[in-house]
């Protein structure tokens, strides 16, 4: 064989490696995975740890440039308080580079959990997450019980389902956090 030839059957092998490894999905953590423990400081230096918490767990991944990481917020906001003590809920900062805008952030948004600083995304990349925002789901045990890529209404509903069924009790406040509207079409309160 020629050795131009051979070169480039090399240099088309470490092309179609570099594609496999691009889109492998076994770096992704499915339901029944066991969480990788991690441990990051919050937005005030204080070390929180996975392996402390002993009850479901929700990570939430986010960045500061991310507006529906931001739209997120809210969501957890209000899972945080229904589900109380049952529930520890971590926003995971993926750009911890940023961490005057997330705390800017926190404080203007009160969100009643901690943001943890993902020093070079180690706990990103443990969880596989390539898409923002990812919210997953563990158990006490840690075992992952769900992931969603993207969050809205369905997402926030069967994250609800999850807890419900891992702490086996109903969140402690109601669930209707819709403006109710007037027949004119205004919000009342």
């Amino acid at each position: 064989m020629s050795k131009p030839l051979v070169m480039a059957g090399i240099a088309l092998a470490f092309v179609a490696l570099g594609l496999l490894s691009c889109n492998r999905q076994s770096d992704r953590l499915e339901p029944g995975a066991q969480a990788p423990d991690f441990r990051a400081d919050d937005l005030t230096g204080l070390t929180q740890y996975l392996s402390a918490q002993k009850k479901p767990v929700v990570l939430s991944f986010f960045a500061t440039w991310c507006e529906p990481c931001r739209e997120e917020i809210g969501s957890l906001k209000r899972i945080q308080k229904d589900y109380g003590e049952r529930v520890q809920v971590f926003c995971i900062v993926t750009d911890p580079e940023n961490k005057d805008k997330a705390n800017s952030l926190a404080k203007a948004l009160q969100p009643g959990y901690p943001f943890l600083m993902d020093e070079g995304q180690t706990i990103m990349k443990a969880y596989g997450v390539t898409t923002l925002p990812t919210t997953v789901v563990l158990d006490a045990a840690p075992r992952i019980q769900s992931r969603f890529q993207g969050f809205g209404e369905a997402e926030e509903q069967s994250l609800r389902d999850v807890l419900t069924r891992l702490t086996g009790l109903t969140p402690l406040a109601p669930v209707l956090h819709k403006k109710a509207l007037s027949p004119s079409g205004k919000a009342t309160k």
